[in-house]
Parts: C-alpha cells; structure tokens; sequence
C-alpha cells in the first residue's frame, strides 16, 4: 500500500496510533502493533506511549508493576516505567509520554511485569508514530508518468483537446458529410411522396390543388338540411277521448283460487318440516 502511494507524491509523513497491544495478553510483539515500513523508501519512529491498566491488591502488599520494550538493537530496554504501588489501595493509573522519535527497529517485544502479590486487568497500551515516504525514483516509460518525464507537456496539451487528433478529426468531418447527404435524400423522397399523394390515378395526371380546395369551400357553405331549432311547429291542446265509468268490479276467482293453493302448497310443507325437527 505504501509502495503504490509513493509513487504519486513527492514525500508525506504519516502520523497514527496503533491498536490496543495488551489487548490479548500482558506480552505483545511489535511486529503486529507497529504498522508494515518494509518498503525501502519508507522509515518509521515512535514517538509516543500511553498506558492504562487496573491494579487490584491489598492495601499492605508491597507490588511494583513494570511497563518496558526490549531494545533488540543496544539492547536492554528502549522505554521502562515502574509503578510503585506498595502501601496504596487498588486502583487505576494511566500516563502519557512523548518522544523526539525513536527509529522503529529500536523496539522490540513489549510487557507489563507484576512484582508482588497483585493482579493487573484492563490493561492498554498505544504507540504514537510517525511515518515518512520518500520519492521514489521515476522511471519514465510514458511521458504521462510524471512532469518530469520528457514530453509530459506535449502529451497534456494534446490530450486536453479531444478535437486535435488527426483521425478524430477525419473522422468527424465524415460524420458531418454522411448527415447532409442523408438530409439530401429524405428532402428527395419528400418531394417524391408528396408527387405521389397529388396523382389522380384515374385521370393519370396531377390534381389541381388549389381548385380543388376553392370547390370544397364552396360546397361546404351551401346548407342541405334546415337546422332543426329553425323549424316552427303549430301547437294546440289535446283532449282525451277515452272516458272511464264508475261501476263495480267483481272479485277475480282465477287469482283467488291460486292463492288458496298456494296456501295449501305452504301448509303442507310447513307440517313436514315440523315433523323432521320433532323427529317423527
């Protein structure tokens, strides 16, 4: 990752914090704290440290609690504290400490040592870093690598002109004359419909347009049928002529005797349906 983003700047510096390396364990390796610098152009130093962690213990004990890297290079330690907790209750500690830059091969595998009858829980340990990519060396294999390639100039003001090849160029200019020439023949076959739809086929000639239009507005004024809201019609008054006489009108036996059926038909079927609820 390093590697790919040299390549596109001159020199950066990097500076992060790594993750919790007593996260696991009371015993870490840098190797998998410290972020990767085996790159050559890129260098890595330390150049902070922050530590936290609970100590349980009676208040009596005499404990010492040591936090310290290994120096692989001058050997001993590359960083060491000691925490005195003898005569004190359990509690929390947390510190911090800067460094002017401690090159990262300098720090080896890293601790949190109890001397004493205590216990340490939640611990954290974070390294601060600092990070420098240097230029690499640009091979110029196409002049678009970097300004510093030959031709970089030219190739940049070609391309910020997407008109300015020769062969977009021919190849535009023939576009443009395949659209006319297409204009040319749909204006043709325009015309050539337009003769078309004005021939009469039974009389093999042209139609008179404008003579014809001229006759069709004529007729189109002469009134065949009167509008009927323009039609009058003769009103009077019409008497009835069928005159109904008061009298009696005498029972109609056929629909009497239907109902007396129908009365039986309902009766009949009403004592079966009793029948079947009282289960006879």
């Amino acid at each position: 990752m390093f590697l790919g983003f040299s390549q596109s700047s001159y020199s950066d510096t990097i500076y992060g914090a790594t993750n919790n390396a007593a996260v696991d364990s009371l015993n870490w390796s840098m190797a998998n704290v410290l972020p990767n610098y085996s790159a050559p152009n890129v260098s890595l130093q330390v150049n902070g440290l922050s530590y936290y962690y609970l100590m349980t213990k009676e208040t009596d004990e005499e404990v010492s609690v040591y936090i310290r890297n290994v120096d692989p290079i001058n050997g001993g330690y590359v960083f060491e504290e000691v925490d005195d907790w003898s005569g004190l209750p359990s509690n929390s500690i947390q510190k911090y400490f800067r460094f002017q830059g401690i090159d990262a091969d300098r720090w080896g595998p890293g601790e949190i040592s109890v001397e004493g009858n205590g216990v340490v829980s939640e611990q954290s340990v974070i390294y601060l870093y600092r990070m420098d990519i240097d230029q690499q060396e640009i091979i110029c294999t196409s002049p678009m690598i970097s300004p510093e390639c030959p031709g970089f100039f030219d190739v940049e003001d070609k391309y910020e002109d997407p008109y300015n090849d020769e062969l977009v160029q021919d190849q535009l200019n023939r576009e443009t004359y395949d659209q006319e020439e297409a204009e040319d023949i749909i204006l043709q076959e325009d015309d050539e419909l337009e003769k078309r739809l004005k021939t009469d086929p039974n009389v093999g000639g042209l139609i008179n347009v404008e003579a014809q239009g001229y006759l069709m507005a004529q007729l189109s004024q002469v009134y065949k049928l009167d509008p009927y809201y323009i039609v009058e019609i003769d009103g009077k008054e019409y008497n009835d002529t069928v005159i109904l006489e008061d009298k009696s009108l005498p029972d109609n036996t056929r629909a009497l005797r239907q109902l007396a059926s129908d009365a039986k038909h309902y009766s009949m079927v009403r004592s079966q349906y009793n029948e079947n609820n009282n289960g006879e």
